[in-house]
């Protein structure tokens, strides 16, 4: 990504995607360690837009992803 700034599901997905590789995570640990199906982890990673929104901020924060909020534009 260009950008720290993620504009959709997909680049979130993907920021998912790497922060796992990053730690050596499979998809089904990460799956585990936030209490869910490795089907979610597939869907977030892959940037489908219906994932549960608690859980997707679930595992960015166990994979220590830094997401802030702004109202900056």
């Amino acid at each position: 990504m260009s950008s720290d700034l993620l504009r959709n599901a997909a680049e979130f997905g993907a920021a998912v995607r790497q922060a796992r590789k990053r730690q050596s995570l499979t998809q089904q640990q990460l799956a585990l360690a936030i209490g869910t199906g490795e089907r979610f982890v597939v869907d977030l990673e892959s940037g489908k837009e219906t994932v549960r929104l608690g859980l997707a901020l679930k595992a960015a924060n166990l994979l220590r992803l830094n997401l802030s909020a702004s109202d900056k534009r």
